[in-house]
């Protein structure tokens, strides 16, 4: 009987023992990189490692060649930030070793985004939740025409993200049918103009819609035939070049449907008139972040809320959340509802999530 004295005759469940013995990781992958048995021993030792990438490993392109052979399979979520062309060798690996990933949030320093295009498309059928943030000092030609037209349907896609993203890309959302919810932001000083409706009608499962520094507009075609959107919780954070008129029209659609709402604009003035509206309107409302401009509290005022509130089913235990950032504000409300016939069936907030 033939002898056996070779490491890489040895089973790769003795390996993995070898691996957990070597010490350091610096160790283990001079061992790995020995032999391209050895490489795969070290990838069944590594099979436990991940099971979420995060910005915060700062590894080099030969550890992941390593590693993501044997715990790819695990990964469901990655977080990484593109600055170098170098970071595309990473992307390949996760499309290629990443089976079941579900999440990605990715951050773009460089306008290459083809391996990005590469990895979304590989797994089309497993990425239920998008991420995608643009931080480039200017706008790329390619960028306008190629970010999102060029993906596939992604039958599982829940949630999408997009962050400075050039507006061309909006009009491609549509295909993501399975969207349960999106979050279009623009920090950038470009005006986005988005006719929500037109944008959203296709989207039958959309419940929550996050929309700040984008103007809102309605075409005559959404006016006359007002698209059915089902709304649970609406998010609008707008700078003054918004249209009021406009951003009420969105909301007071939502009527059936809307529980939770966040309304800023920049030098509008909401009245006391169209906070009743809403709450009128959207008898399943139970949280408010109110606009820093606008709304003044009085002991009728608040009486009339409360009377609404009692018309729409809400109780005391399970209040009314109201949120006032502006602290003079909360401290009106907090003293009227001392004074009024239900002071418990209203919560305020001073400091309410931003993104409730």
């Amino acid at each position: 009987m033939e002898c056996k004295t070779n490491i890489t005759d040895l089973p790769i469940e003795i390996l993995d023992i070898i691996f957990k013995c070597c010490g350091d990781m610096t160790d283990k992958l001079h061992l790995a990189q020995a032999h391209p048995f050895l490489a795969q021993a070290f990838a069944y030792h590594c099979r436990n490692l991940y099971n979420h990438i995060s910005e915060n490993e700062k590894k080099r392109l030969c550890y992941w060649r390593l590693t993501l052979p044997g715990c790819g399979p695990n990964i469901k979520k990655i977080k990484k930030n593109f600055r170098h062309s170098s970071d595309e060798g990473f992307i390949n690996l996760v499309a290629l070793h990443c089976s079941k990933l579900e999440k990605v949030k990715l951050v773009f320093e460089t306008d290459n985004v083809d391996c990005v295009k590469s990895l979304i498309c590989q797994r089309q059928n497993t990425l239920r939740a998008i991420n995608l943030t643009l931080k480039l000092k200017s706008k790329s030609p390619e960028m306008n025409i190629k970010m999102l037209h060029e993906l596939p349907e992604l039958p599982l896609l829940e949630k999408l993200k997009i962050l400075n993203i050039p507006i061309e890309n909006y009009y491609h959302i549509h295909k993501f049918k399975n969207l349960v919810k999106l979050e279009i932001r623009c920090w950038s000083l470009t005006k986005h103009v988005i006719d929500v409706f037109a944008l959203c009608a296709p989207l039958k499962k959309l419940q929550i819609l996050a929309l700040q520094g984008v103007r809102i507009i309605a075409s005559e075609e959404t006016k006359i035939h007002l698209p059915v959107l089902q709304l649970k919780k609406l998010s609008i954070i707008c700078a003054q070049f918004n249209s009021h008129a406009e951003v009420q029209r969105l909301i007071l659609s939502q009527g059936k449907s809307l529980e939770s709402l966040l309304y800023d604009c920049e030098l509008v003035t909401y009245r006391n008139e169209d906070f009743l509206e809403v709450i009128r309107t959207c008898r399943n409302l139970r949280f408010f972040e109110l606009p820093s401009r606008g709304v003044v509290f009085d002991l009728e005022f608040v009486e009339e809320i409360v009377d609404i509130l009692r018309q729409n089913g809400v109780t005391q235990d399970n209040p009314f959340l109201l949120g006032a950032s502006n602290y003079h504000r909360y401290t009106e409300l907090e003293k009227w509802l001392k004074c009024s016939t239900s002071p418990k069936l209203i919560k305020p907030d001073c400091f309410p999530s931003r993104y409730n």
